[in-house]
C-alpha cells in the first residue's frame, strides 16, 4: 500500500483562528506525525473559517478531487470533526473516500474497533431521525 498523504486543516472562526488550535499549530502536528509514520505529503489543504456543517467548503471538494484522481491514499486530520461536524456527514465523506481506496486517519481519535462501532451506531441513529 501506497502512503501518500493529504493534510487537512481547519477552523470554523476567524476567533478560533487567532485563539484556539489554530490551522498551523494544526498543520505542525499532523506534518510530524507524517513525516513519522513515513508518509508522503502530497498537499495541504485547509479551510480557515469555514463552518464544519458547509459540505460544499472549498478544502473537502479538493479533497474529493485528489481521492478521485487517485492521487492519495490518506487523509490525515487533527480530528474527524475537522472534515464535518455532523456525524452523518463525515461518515459518508469516509465512506465515499474509502470507495477510492482513501482512508481518513485523524490524530485525536482513537481508531479502536469499539471506538469505530460505537460511532457508526450513533451515525446510523442520527440518519434516521
Amino acid at each position: 500500500m501506497s502512503n501518500r498523504v493529504i493534510l487537512y486543516t481547519r477552523v470554523s472562526t476567524d476567533e478560533q483562528a487567532r485563539t484556539g488550535f489554530s490551522l498551523p499549530e494544526q498543520s505542525r502536528a499532523l506534518r510530524q506525525h507524517a513525516e513519522r509514520m513515513g508518509w508522503e505529503i502530497v498537499e495541504e489543504v485547509s479551510d480557515p473559517g469555514n463552518s464544519g456543517a458547509d459540505p460544499y467548503r472549498p478544502g473537502i471538494r479538493r479533497l474529493a478531487e485528489l481521492a478521485e484522481a487517485g492521487q492519495v491514499d490518506i487523509v490525515l486530520s487533527w480530528k474527524r470533526d475537522r472534515l464535518f461536524r455532523s456525524i452523518v456527514d463525515r461518515r459518508n465523506f469516509e465512506e465515499d473516500l474509502a470507495e477510492t481506496g482513501v482512508r481518513a486517519v485523524s490524530l485525536n481519535d482513537t481508531g479502536s474497533r469499539v471506538g469505530e462501532r460505537s460511532w457508526t451506531c450513533s451515525a446510523r441513529r442520527s440518519a434516521s431521525r
